[in-house]
C-alpha cells in the first residue's frame, strides 16, 4: 500500500472500501489535494505579448531596464 495518499484518494477509499478517515490516517499519511492552476502557458504567452506591445517602441536596452524595474516593483 502507498505511504502517502491525497485527501480525495482517501475519501474514495472510504466510499468504496468502508474505511474511515481516522483509520486511513493511522495507516498512511493523508496529504491535501494538489492545487490546480487556471493560468495556462497560453495565458502566459498572451500576456507577455500584451506587455511587450506596450514597450515595443523602446530600444532593447531600454526594454531591459523597464522590465528589470517592473520585476523589482513586483517583489514589493
Amino acid at each position: 500500500m502507498k505511504q502517502q495518499i491525497t485527501k480525495s484518494q482517501a475519501e474514495e477509499l472510504c466510499n468504496k472500501q468502508g474505511f474511515s478517515i481516522e483509520t486511513l490516517g493511522k495507516m498512511v499519511e493523508i496529504l491535501p489535494n494538489p492545487k490546480t492552476y487556471n493560468f495556462t502557458v497560453e495565458n502566459e504567452r498572451q500576456y507577455a505579448i500584451k506587455v511587450l506591445n506596450v514597450i515595443s517602441n523602446l530600444k532593447q536596452k531600454e526594454r531591459d531596464r523597464v522590465l528589470a524595474r517592473a520585476i523589482k516593483l513586483n517583489k514589493v
